[in-house]
Formats: C-alpha cells, sequence, structure tokens
C-alpha cells in the first residue's frame, strides 16, 4: 500500500493526502511551493491547505506571506482520534435516545389482553435473544428457563455474562431440561414462550412475549421436574 492510499485511510481525500504528505517532506512551505510539489493545481492548494488545517494535520504560522507547517503524525493522530471518539459518543447517545423513542412506541402499539396484561410477537432468534437479555436485566425475583439440553447450553454461553449478574443480585435462577417446551418465566410473571421446535431455521423462529402472571403461574406448575 503506497503513502497515498495510507493517508487517505485517515479520513484525507486524494488532494489532501497529497498535500500532507508533500508538507512532511517539506516540513514549512507556502501554498505555491505545496501546490508544485504535491501536484495540485493553484486553484485548488488553498482549500485543501484551509481543509488540513481544520482537521488538525497543518498549522499556519503568522508570517508573510502565509506559510504553513506540517503537524507531526503523533499529534495529528491524536487529535483525530479525539475527535472521532467524540463522534462515536454523540452517535451512540443519538441511537440510544432513537431506542428511547422507538420503545416507547412499541409498548404503545402492543396488543392489549384482559386483565391490563400485553403481549408481543417477536420473530427471529436474534430478537428474541435480545428480549430474553433485557426480561433478564429488570428481573427481580426469579428466572426459570425450559429447554431442550442443547437450548439450555446455548442460553449458558449466550447468556452467561447476564446469568452471573442474576447470581449477584440474588435472583434466583432455574434451567429446565425438556424435549416439548421452550419457555422463560421471570418473575412469575414475564413470560417468553417459544412457538416453534428448535429444528426451525433462526430467522424462522417466533416467540410471544406475555405479561400474564396467570399463564407464568400454569407454565410452571406444569413444568415441575
Amino acid at each position: 500500500m503506497d503513502e497515498i492510499e495510507t493517508a487517505k485511510k485517515l479520513g484525507l481525500n486524494e488532494y489532501e493526502s497529497r498535500a500532507y504528505l508533500s508538507m512532511l517532506k517539506l516540513g514549512s512551505a507556502e501554498a505555491s511551493a505545496v501546490s508544485k510539489s504535491a501536484s495540485i493545481p493553484r486553484a485548488r492548494v488553498y482549500d485543501v491547505l484551509s481543509s488540513l488545517e481544520k482537521k488538525g494535520f497543518i498549522e499556519k504560522k503568522p508570517s508573510k506571506p502565509v506559510a504553513y507547517i506540517a503537524v507531526a503524525p503523533s499529534k495529528a493522530l491524536a487529535l483525530l482520534k479525539e475527535q472521532k471518539r467524540n463522534h462515536l459518543e454523540k452517535h451512540l447517545n443519538e441511537i440510544d435516545a432513537i431506542a428511547s423513542i422507538l420503545e416507547k412506541q412499541l409498548f404503545q402499539k402492543e396488543n392489549p389482553v384482559p386483565g391490563g396484561e400485553h403481549a408481543i410477537l417477536l420473530e427471529g432468534r436474534a430478537n428474541i435473544y435480545a428480549k430474553l437479555g433485557a426480561l433478564l436485566e429488570n428481573s427481580q425475583e426469579s428466572a426459570v428457563i425450559c429447554s431442550s439440553d442443547e437450548g439450555i447450553a446455548r442460553k449458558k454461553q449466550g447468556f452467561a455474562s447476564k446469568f452471573a449478574s442474576l447470581n449477584r443480585r440474588g435472583v434466583k435462577l432455574k434451567m429446565k431440561r425438556s424435549t416439548n417446551s421452550r419457555f422463560a418465566v421471570i418473575d412469575r410473571k414475564n413470560v417468553l414462550l417459544f412457538l416453534h421446535p428448535e429444528n426451525v431455521e433462526e430467522k424462522q423462529e417466533k416467540a410471544l412475549v406475555i405479561n400474564s402472571p396467570y399463564i407464568a403461574n400454569y407454565l410452571l406448575s406444569n413444568n415441575k421436574k
């Protein structure tokens, strides 16, 4: 990989890459010298240098005529890392805000069930497991998971950190083995019920999530072993 392609990986375009690499070799130079050294049209070189200055790769010297000096790569990259870190944090905060808004809309549109209960239908193992993870995180007293040997092994691996958290918080966890039932009951009221056997494709798996102490107790009483 040549130097220009390497510089582009730092978020610089073609002209900016050429200009910065030339500045590293020249040390200090006026725009005309950078234009000639980097083969950048004179009409573009000032815009390119201005862009590099804003990105922290070069600095303008207080001289006449105006000259520029290259910022050491280590210093420039430290600034770039900080800018990207701030941008990422801002982006993650925006995602959290969007998720919160969508979450509220989701619960507003959940299907009502007599008795003030509500139910949602999930499709795809990834979505189902994400919901199960959220239920485990919010559990206060107990969590019962019923599945096949394979399903239990998969959940022990996928939810290892959450299971450890349950133990630290004093939440009782029980894993029940079954060949014909697949469900999770959280705090004896929140139920996640798989609607298919394990032989379906992951993307086709469906599960019903319902807040119902009645159904929770029914499942627990019929799966006591």
